[in-house]
């Protein structure tokens, strides 16, 4: 088999829906980066054999392939667009690996893109027994079956903290070091590189939108429950919603031979697993674990980790259970303060461990995600 290199990659701002993204179609922002891959990498559409990009709340059908024709792309390269929700983008970079390690392919583009701001109203059919009427909509997808349980993902992180006993102080705490690390990232320009400017109609914008440096303890603990009376998930220690894209470059050795190109990691492994449905903020604990047994490697050799940080409980519960430190998870930030833009949010977290890897001087990193419906995603790299 192949090994595969993560060459780089790039990623749009992060703005929170209604925000500065929000008159800018989902197409339009994979496009930009799809293209700024071409230029950075002196690469030409006809190099890249595929491009696979996740994708969880758009109009549906396949977005990748609408990305890539908005961009100008010959109408010979496919695409292709995963929904695993919000572990649709990093499902996008493993699926691409296999294709390079398989020697199915060479080259392959792979990430996510997701407009909250332009998401769909959605309606079940007539016929269908949810059908509530002309005028009722549905915001999101079913996660599990009824019989199993479906709960709403705030109910759950509820739950997790009083399962865990993890408290409101630790949540909101965790809040507060997240936005001061991506404040610090931000002010010192380790997201630059990174960043692609965006044209919207009111100016261009190359800024993420939440990242709050003046967040303090009293102004978290301010914030009331949001998802149970006397409960202690709040708007300050969850993600909110969001828009953005973030593409990956990957490549066999014989395509980084071929194209002199110069890798940034290499893919050791990659794995998915499953779990309850009413605990799937757990779902990255037993897929860093398959990970790290299909590597043979232990987690004390791991430098670095970014587990996206959908709830602040879910962070502090999956660092618990794994027995892995908070100060090597998020190193940079995490999605409390830069935001979850669903289906991109796997590529963008990859790409901050790159750069944390770097800070460090570190070997071997992970990403990791977990899925409404109790899917964990992961990814272990080796810098190179």
């Amino acid at each position: 088999m192949s090994d595969v290199y993560l060459v780089g990659g790039v990623r749009t701002p992060i703005g929170k829906t209604g925000g500065t993204l929000r008159n800018v179609l989902p197409e339009q922002l994979g496009a930009a980066v799809l293209n700024e891959i071409l230029l950075r990498y002196a690469l030409s559409p006809e190099d890249i054999d595929q491009v696979v990009m996740g994708n969880a709340v758009g109009p549906g059908g396949n977005i990748a392939r609408v990305c890539l024709l908005a961009g100008g792309w010959p109408f010979s390269v496919p695409g292709v667009t995963v929904d695993t929700q919000c572990g649709s983008g990093l499902s996008a970079v493993n699926m691409a690996v296999d294709r390079i390690r398989s020697g199915a392919a060479d080259v392959l583009v792979a990430g996510g893109v997701e407009s909250t701001s332009l998401a769909p109203r959605r309606q079940f059919n007539p016929n269908d027994l949810r059908f509530c009427g002309p005028d009722v909509y549905y915001e999101r997808a079913p996660f599990s079956t009824p019989q199993i349980g479906d709960p709403e993902v705030g109910e759950v992180a509820e739950k997790l903290a009083a399962l865990k006993g993890i408290s409101r102080d630790a949540m909101d705490a965790l809040a507060l070091e997240s936005h001061r690390r991506a404040a610090r990232a931000r002010e010192a320009g380790l997201l630059r590189e990174m960043l692609l400017s965006v044209d919207t109609p009111s100016g261009p914008v190359d800024y993420d939108e939440c990242i709050r440096g003046n967040m303090s303890l009293a102004l978290l603990r301010r914030m009331p429950p949001v998802f149970a009376h006397g409960g202690a998930v709040t708007a300050g220690n969850t993600c909110l919603k969001h828009d953005g894209a973030a593409v990956l470059l990957l490549a066999s050795e014989q395509a980084v031979l071929k194209y002199g190109l110069q890798p940034q990691a290499r893919i050791v492994q990659t794995a998915i697993s499953g779990c309850d449905p009413n605990w799937f903020p757990l779902s990255p604990v037993p897929a860093i674990n398959k990970l790290l047994e299909k590597a043979g490697l232990p987690l004390d050799a791991v430098a670095a980790m970014e587990i996206n940080e959908a709830f602040a409980v879910k962070i502090l519960a999956c660092c618990r259970e794994l027995g892995y430190s908070l100060a090597k998870t998020n190193m940079l930030g995490g999605a409390l303060a830069y935001g979850h833009p669903y289906g991109a949010s796997g590529a963008i977290i990859l790409l901050h461990l790159l750069k944390a890897l770097e800070q460090v001087q570190g070997r071997y990193g992970i990403a990791a995600i977990g899925a409404v419906g109790g899917q964990g995603i992961a990814t272990l790299v080796e810098r190179c």
